[in-house]
């Protein structure tokens, strides 16, 4: 016996891939809130002077705070970790593997008369090497990689919810 159901295929298989489109957007998010990077974490500590940079990030701490003041709160609103592979072209066999974590903050400075939205990136190599970057990031990025899985989960749901037939006997 087949399953028999009143929506077409299309719309069910859409409904799914925007559910994992939203999951592997959020949850990368939803991690990185549950379980913080340590690292990034203390950067924004010390944006905020709670805390001393470390020796890697000191450089980039001074100017940010030099810039636009010290940080008086920080949400987080997204989080990027990835890994890369580079080969050097001067002779050396081994790859460098390039791991990068990026944590977006919307950021209110000290200096600053309106929020921002900064991005705190940490690069470490296989050897324990550690370089950080601090920069503003424009909003529309954000909104842009947020609004796309949303819209496409919300046409996905409307396309598959349950449709009563407008030719049932009363």
């Amino acid at each position: 016996m087949a399953f028999k159901s009143g929506r077409p295929i299309y719309a069910i298989v859409m409904l799914v891939l925007s559910s994992l489109f939203m999951c592997a957007t959020f949850l990368s998010l939803l991690y990185s809130v549950v379980v913080p990077n340590e690292d990034l974490e203390g950067v924004v500590s010390a944006l905020e002077e709670r805390g001393a940079p470390s020796l890697e990030s000191e450089t980039v701490v001074q100017q940010a705070i030099d810039a636009a003041g010290p940080l008086r709160r920080a949400i987080k609103v997204g989080y990027y970790s990835g890994a890369t592979k580079s080969i050097h072209l001067d002779g050396s066999h081994t790859p460098e593997t390039i791991n990068p974590s990026q944590a977006t903050y919307i950021a209110w400075f000290q200096k600053r008369p309106k929020p921002i939205l900064v991005a705190i990136t940490r690069y470490a190599n296989d050897e324990g090497q550690k370089a950080y970057g601090i920069s503003e990031v424009d909003s529309v990025s954000i909104v842009r990689a947020y609004a796309v899985p949303v819209l496409l989960f919300g046409v996905s749901l409307f396309l598959a919810r349950n449709r009563k037939s407008s030719t049932t006997a009363s």
